[in-house]
Order: structure tokens, then C-alpha cells, then sequence
């Protein structure tokens, strides 16, 4: 049985990086960012305008991660990448990915279409801004992203997605349980 949950701040490459690893283990592969686009979709709002509706009600952050643990209770062998799933996910390998912060808005212009490098990035920041608020606020998590609440860091700014893959399945071969 393994459980394996990836961080990385939007456009460090995790979902590309998640599915790969699925299709090539047959794993169930789970999306927080996907969960929460779809969340978005519901509501008729893009990403951005979403994460500003959350910030004014706070059941919406509170069901998303509700979905992410119990995915994480209920299933085995399966990657799941969100920003939080390592931590209501806890019996699971924990990953983080860096990614320098010009690549990573890039990617996320490629990701989304968009030809606005510094609106993009704007618009990402005060996302990863209201998300750190708001896991603050309910769950006293000071710092999602810091180093300590990972097994594993990968800096995926140069790497492959095929690259990385063997760096996680390497360290989940050598791993002792």
C-alpha cells in the first residue's frame, strides 16, 4: 500500500507530475487543484474569483479538504497533489516540489493560455497569499509550504516530469516503513 500526497505552489509541475506517475503504476491519481477548478466551475467563477469568494466563506476551503481526507482514508495506492493533502492525508509520503518563480508563471500562462506574464503573476501571488491566510486561520498552520512537513523535496525547475518520476520512485523503493 502506498500513499503518496505532492505540494508545489501553482505551476511547480504536480499534476503533470501526478498523472504521469498514475498511468505508469496504475495508482489512482487525486487533485485538489482539480477539486477546487470544479468547485469554481460550479459557482461560475474562475479560479482566482473563487479563492476570493472562499476568503468570505470559509465552508467552502472546509469541504474541499473534507473530500481530500476522506479520498485519503478510503483508497490506497494513489498520488494525490494539493496544497494541504499531507496534511489530512498523514499516512502518506509526503513531497514537495520547488520550482524557481519565473518558471513557474510561465508554465502557468502556457497552462492557461493567458499572455500576461505580470498579471499572472499577480493574480497567482495573492492566491498562494489567501491561501496561507486561510489554512492559518483554520487548521494554525503557520507555513504550508515549510520544509518540515515533507519526506521528500524535489526541485523540479530543470527536471523532467520523467526525471522526477524516477527520483519518487527511488525514494519510495529505498523508503522503510
Amino acid at each position: 500500500m502506498v500513499k503518496i500526497t505532492l505540494f508545489g505552489l501553482p505551476g511547480t509541475g504536480t499534476s503533470t507530475v501526478a498523472k504521469l506517475f498514475a498511468e505508469k503504476h496504475n495508482f489512482q491519481f487525486g487533485s485538489g487543484g482539480n477539486m477546487f477548478r470544479q468547485m469554481a466551475a460550479e459557482h461560475n467563477m474562475d479560479v482566482y474569483e473563487f479563492n476570493n469568494f472562499c476568503q468570505k466563506d470559509k465552508k467552502y476551503d472546509l469541504e474541499l479538504d473534507t473530500r481530500i481526507a476522506n479520498f485519503g482514508k478510503e483508497n490506497d495506492n494513489f498520488i494525490f497533489e494539493s496544497r494541504v493533502a499531507w496534511n489530512f492525508i498523514p499516512d502518506s509520503i509526503k513531497i514537495k516540489f520547488i520550482c524557481n518563480d519565473k518558471v513557474r508563471i510561465e508554465r502557468i500562462c502556457d497552462r492557461d493560455n493567458k499572455e500576461n506574464f505580470e498579471e499572472t503573476k499577480e493574480k497567482t501571488k495573492n492566491r498562494e497569499i489567501s491561501e496561507k491566510k486561510r489554512y492559518f486561520e483554520y487548521y494554525e498552520i503557520e507555513d504550508f509550504s515549510d520544509d518540515k512537513h515533507f519526506d521528500l523535496i524535489i526541485d523540479s525547475t530543470i527536471k523532467t516530469p520523467e526525471e522526477i518520476i524516477g527520483v519518487i520512485e527511488e525514494y519510495v523503493e529505498n523508503r522503510k516503513y
